[in-house]
């Protein structure tokens, strides 16, 4: 990072987070209703449980400010405003994805102290990993000791469901507080590739290895595709975690191979475990993404 801005990018950092939030606004929405007021409707919770799904949304963005803020201020003494101070890093951001991929059922005291402690770890040390993945597998096995980890909310445990494509993609399946629209999560990714605030190629690149591995798996077992497929977070963390500015590729034959590789080793890590499969990968694929950079640099011609 230098001056509040992406060296690797001619936007800030404030634009960026800005913009991919933002586009992000209908998909919180629905998660709001789904795991939120439906609920409070349907007599499944009161108020407060009602509010959960915008407290892990906001109480994650809030988290990744206050690391910021106190980075700044209190180790790096930064005198300067506090839009720069508060967007010194893409912390925010992060803390919002957390919110928005964890489970409903998550005790928000741990989602609060992993997400702090994860974070500032990460200004700590200067982690290039991708902060967001780091963050989650040390919630999942935290509340995995606690009680076992389960996306399905209150209503969906107490049922049993057959669900369709179309229930898929208007977000009926189960998965994080506010990943499970599909259609709203191809809408942001669309405004984020129209407004150059996300690397598709790594999104694209790693669906569709991803799909084609399942795909043929499936087929060869003769075994359901749709379940596994939109299960998990897979498509929310492809599409925008996976293209996080800092731990990913930035030449266009690196996202590539990135989203590829990123792709192949989900595959193989979700006989393992299934939810931390993609964190895992996605942790690999960082810690390579600069030799990835240099392998995949197009020759010059002489």
């Amino acid at each position: 990072m230098k001056n509040n801005v992406y060296v690797r990018s001619n936007k800030s950092i404030y634009s960026i987070t800005l913009m991919r939030l933002a586009s992000l606004i209908p998909m919180f929405l629905y998660g709001f209703y789904k795991n939120g007021i439906y609920l409070y409707q349907n007599h499944y919770g009161d108020l407060l449980d009602m509010m959960r799904p915008l407290i892990f949304l906001i109480s994650g963005g809030l988290m990744g400010a206050l690391v910021n803020f106190l980075w700044e201020k209190l180790i790096k003494h930064n005198k300067g405003d506090l839009k720069s101070i508060l967007f010194s890093s893409f912390t925010i951001e992060y803390g919002v994805f957390l919110g928005a991929i964890s489970s409903i059922n998550t005790n928000l005291l741990v989602f609060l102290s992993v997400v702090f402690i994860g974070l500032l770890a990460t200004r700590l040390f200067n982690n290039r990993l991708n902060v967001t993945a780091v963050c989650f597998i040390a919630l999942y096995l935290i509340s995995n000791f606690i009680s076992p980890y389960d996306f399905a909310n209150i209503y969906e445990k107490s049922k049993v469901f057959s669900l369709t494509l179309m229930d898929y993609l208007i977000g009926r399946g189960i998965g994080g507080i506010h990943s499970t629209h599909i259609i709203f999560l191809f809408i942001a990714l669309l405004i984020c590739f129209l407004t150059n605030n996300n690397k598709t190629t790594i999104t694209i690149s790693a669906i569709g290895t991803w799909s084609i591995l399942l795909g043929l798996f499936c087929l060869i077992k003769g075994q359901d595709f749709l379940s596994p497929f939109f299960a998990n977070n897979y498509l929310f963390i492809f599409g925008f975690i996976a293209t996080d500015m800092v731990s990913s590729c930035y030449t266009k034959n690196g996202e590539l191979a990135f989203g590829i590789l990123l792709g192949i080793l989900t595959f193989a890590l979700y006989f393992v475990n299934p939810v931390l499969a993609p964190f895992i990968a996605l942790i690999i694929v960082s810690i390579l993404n600069n030799l990835l950079d240099r392998l995949m640099k197009p020759l010059k011609k002489h």
